[in-house]
């Protein structure tokens, strides 16, 4: 049974970065071609592709590269049997049945989209060894898909004009991947998909997972590090982003480097993926995590209504606390600063003290964990110790 699907571009993430590379295929399949998306494994090639077909407005049809596929997987086989009534000549009250095989021709999946026009979406097609695919070589240059001979089936099916394909296929240095023939590659127009972007990366995280923007970006840079620090450049951090996000999103784990939590996801996810030991990827994580201390937005914690009542009734500052201030420390002067302004964002408090956003973070954090500060709305807002209640 051969399955023909219809695309759903809803979940598709589309940035400047993809919108790029879809419209130079685009043009490609629009006037005729057929295209060869190549790239790292988890890079978007499928997903990329299901997206170019969709847009063609074809019913499309998939298939994927087998070591083990024939070339009558491609193309179709016969089988089958009829039934047929003989009659006794001597004994006209009795019917005979006979099973009398018939060959029947099958259409497979490309000679189906061949002749009706559909797009062939063929994932990892270098999976297959070549003298498997050469059944394209006619069909992609000539336009004819030549069949193997049988008494009821003509030779050759002419191609639909409507029919495009499109090949994705990882390195050939991967595990399990047959080099390409060049005529094959020659009747293919080949576009390398690189690695996604940063911003492709965080919105593919944050409409996949719903995780926030901050936690999504810290995510990717975490992983982009890591990858550049482990010597990773055969594959594409994007999967391994997907999980750490999904994971820590349905299970409410703060997206933090001081975080247990979410450095033991981290450490399950991604030290399988390195191909050096696993001391020298776990210590090169860590240490990444550990310079990443202090990066991420502190979480909004919800005002209750006895801390705002709190907050509405400070009284201002008295001339003798103004007077003083010189003389604290870095952590009671911004907190003197927050009761005084009742509240501030992380850019009036770097314009106000003068400095760098690492160190000013890694004092908000101390007055938030003492439960001196709170965080809502972008803002930051100075509690009294001694009736904090959140």
């Amino acid at each position: 049974m051969t399955t023909v699907l219809r695309a759903s571009p809803r979940r598709f993430v589309s940035t400047p970065a993809i919108e790029r590379i879809a419209a130079r295929a685009l043009r490609y399949l629009q006037s005729g071609f057929s295209v060869h998306l190549r790239g790292c494994a988890g890079v978007g090639k499928t997903t990329l592709a299901l997206h170019l077909a969709d847009m063609l407005s074809r019913p499309i049809m998939l298939m994927y590269g087998d070591d083990d596929s024939k070339s009558s997987d491609l193309i179709g086989s016969q089988s089958g049997y009829t039934r047929k009534k003989v009659v006794d000549n001597f004994i006209h009250s009795v019917i005979k049945v006979q099973d009398e095989m018939k060959h029947t021709w099958v259409d497979s999946r490309l000679t189906l989209a061949c002749r009706e026009g559909f797009t062939l979406v063929y994932d990892e097609f270098n999976r297959s060894r070549p003298e498997v695919n050469n059944v394209l070589l006619s069909a992609l240059e000539e336009k004819l898909l030549v069949l193997p001979p049988t008494s009821n089936q003509t030779e050759y099916v002419r191609v639909n004009p409507q029919f495009r394909a499109i090949l994705t296929s990882n390195p050939e240095e991967y595990c399990g991947v047959h080099s390409t023939q060049d005529a094959l590659m020659d009747r293919l127009v080949t576009i390398n998909i690189p690695e996604p972007d940063e911003l492709t990366q965080q919105e593919i995280l944050i409409q996949k997972t719903e995780i926030d923007r901050s936690s999504a970006a810290f995510i990717v840079r975490l992983i982009r590090s890591f990858w550049q620090k482990a010597g990773v450049d055969k594959a594409s951090g994007l999967r391994s982003a997907l999980m750490i996000a999904k994971v820590c999103k349905e299970h409410n784990i703060p997206v933090m480097p001081e975080d247990a939590e979410f450095r033991g996801i981290c450490s399950d996810v991604l030290l399988s993926r390195v191909g050096i030991p696993i001391e020298d990827a776990t210590k090169i994580l860590w240490e990444l995590q550990n310079e990443f201390l202090g990066a991420v937005e502190i979480p909004i914690v919800p005002l209750t209504e006895q801390v705002a009542e709190l907050l509405d009734g400070l009284p201002e500052p008295s001339d003798l606390v103004n007077q003083i201030a010189e003389s604290l420390t870095q952590e009671q002067q911004i907190y003197r600063y927050l009761v005084r302004s009742n509240g501030a964002g992380l850019s009036d408090l770097e314009s106000e003290f003068g400095i760098v956003r690492t160190e000013l973070l890694e004092v908000i954090r101390a007055l938030t964990i003492q439960g001196l500060v709170i965080h809502r709305d972008r803002q930051f807002f100075a509690v009294e110790p001694s009736e904090t209640e959140i």
